[in-house]
């Protein structure tokens, strides 16, 4: 458990999330993941199947590549090499599509359209770390088919393509929705406008079928609440890279209307939207993180502080860096399937299915969307304007080409902030805020501050100017329900973030215990 009231460190949850990914995979099978981790029934394991390639490798893949911006590619050639070569392997059927090479009992090997988005994600980041130009040919065969399986009904004929053809014909649409930001990703790394004209395919479809005008989830979008979260971000990154408000809107009110039954304010985010099943997915709460910034910088940006509020509490209290309330094994060794040996070591770092306050599970694909999230966190921390100024979006501490930040939320409410060259600066005050608390000083000397849509500016600031910002952070309680789970969970709150949660996990809790007379 983190203690809630040190400050964030993105740089370390990151450092944490990737020597999990280089703890968890198969160094004697060519670096190949472990999918499912089993930490509760003696004996513990991890496991090989279906998911390990090409979904758990494109994941690893791609989180390395967006998270190179915050900690810089892991020295691991082993690793990198390891995970090219079984994408490398996924992808060289005749098809086009990226392969299981395991089945899921009785079925044989299949290309399941869930997975491909990954393997897409996962062959640009091989282009763009190792520069191997036969990941831009897979990555092209692989949108080529992509195209032309869904020209007719704007989806795929079927969830899944095995020798004897296409099967399961009741697919979501969402499958296809969460695919845009990967084919977005595709056109700026290879210059192909197919990326885009296929997104905006996909999106015609979802929005027809998937949601209502008002935001509603409809059957057609399927129980996979990760692959609507997704489709949701996605949706907003389309409309800003085409600049269609028509997606950033749709996207918006399934983030406010359809989403609302399924989450709760400290960022959990129910897995499925059957009401009795209450696991949570890190990756849902990692997919409306992204779906906020982008919301903010669409300009609706109160979003910024759903993102802020989501990613302190829950996205990072399901980090797991306390294992010791898991028991390990004695004398087993490690067999072809699975790792029974070191398992603490292995998931330490990971991000699980959380319950509101405890863990539920874990299977290693969290991790690399979890990442995804917290790279998208980092990347709208700090933003440019095209006038040249430059806005602090979320009070997170980290070094950014324009400004350096500390903050010390929620230990002390003070953030200092630090140009590195000439500037306007505009920063967000959150709306926990007490106006009349609010202080900011310049180099000692304290400054008046109004506020304009929820940022004060600060003209002609020069290089190395130290800007401080001190708050007074409310605390207060609010009563969650959190679907699924039959009873309220209490929550103290300082500021946006939990400081203690009734309700603790069987295993463990992910917030320090609410005093039963609070």
């Amino acid at each position: 458990m983190k203690n809630p009231m040190q400050p964030i460190d993105l740089h370390e949850s990151v450092r944490l999330g990737i020597a999990h990914i280089r703890n968890s995979v198969d160094r004697e099978r060519d670096c190949r993941p472990y999918f499912r981790f089993n930490l509760i029934s003696p004996p513990i394991w991890s496991q090989h199947e279906a998911g390990d390639t090409p979904h758990t490798v494109g994941r690893f893949l791609h989180a390395l590549n967006v998270c190179a911006q915050i900690t810089g590619l892991p020295d691991d050639t082993e690793l990198l090499n390891g995970l090219r070569k079984q994408m490398f392997a996924s992808c060289n059927h005749n098809d086009g599509f990226a392969w299981d090479d395991i089945g899921y009992d009785p079925a044989p090997p299949m290309a399941f359209m869930h997975h491909q988005r990954e393997a897409l994600l996962g062959l640009i980041a091989i282009r763009e770390i190792l520069e191997d130009p036969q990941a831009e040919r897979y990555a092209r065969a692989l949108v080529t088919a992509m195209e032309a399986s869904t020209r007719g009904s704007g989806t795929y004929p079927g969830a899944r393509l095995g020798p004897e053809g296409w099967q399961q014909e009741n697919l979501a649409t969402t499958t296809s929705g969460r695919a845009i930001s990967a084919l977005l990703a595709y056109s700026r790394t290879f210059d192909d406008s197919r990326g885009v004209d296929l997104a905006l395919r996909f999106a015609r479809h979802v929005l027809a079928v998937s949601f209502g005008e008002g935001g509603e989830l409809t059957p057609a979008a399927g129980t996979h609440i990760h692959s609507i979260t997704g489709t949701v971000a996605s949706l907003v990154e389309l409309g800003l890279v085409t600049n269609q408000q028509e997606f950033i809107d749709r996207a918006r009110r399934v983030f406010d209307v359809g989403m609302l039954p399924y989450r709760t304010q400290t960022g959990w985010v129910k897995e499925s939207v059957r009401a009795t099943y209450g696991r949570g997915e890190a990756n849902c709460t990692a997919d409306l993180i992204e779906a906020a910034c982008l919301l903010g910088t669409a300009g609706y940006t109160a979003y910024f502080e759903d993102a802020e509020r989501m990613l302190r509490n829950h996205l990072l209290a399901s980090q797991m860096d306390d294992l010791s309330w898991v028991v390990e094994n004695e004398g087993m060794a490690n067999t072809e399937k699975h790792a029974y040996e070191g398992l603490r070591r292995r998931a330490h770092g990971a991000f699980c299915f959380g319950e509101p306050n405890g863990f539920h599970s874990y299977n290693s694909d969290l991790t690399g969307a979890a990442l995804q999230g917290i790279a998208a966190a980092w990347e709208h921390t700090v933003t440019s304007e095209s006038d040249g100024s430059v806005r602090v979006n979320l009070l997170l501490s980290g070094e950014h080409d324009a400004v350096r930040i500390t903050s010390s939320l929620p230990q002390v409410g003070k953030v200092v902030v630090e140009p590195k060259r000439a500037m306007e600066l505009a920063i967000r005050v959150p709306p926990w805020c007490e106006r009349k608390s609010l202080a900011v000083a310049i180099d000692g000397t304290d400054v008046p501050t109004k506020i304009s849509d929820d940022y004060f500016r600060l003209s002609q600031l020069r290089e190395g100017t130290h800007v401080e910002i001190t708050v007074t952070q409310p605390q207060f309680l609010t009563q969650e329900r959190a679907l699924g789970h039959e009873m309220p969970y209490r929550v103290r709150w300082l500021g946006n973030t939990v400081i203690a949660m009734s309700g603790a996990g069987k295993h463990t809790a992910l917030y320090p215990e609410l005093d039963a007379a609070e």
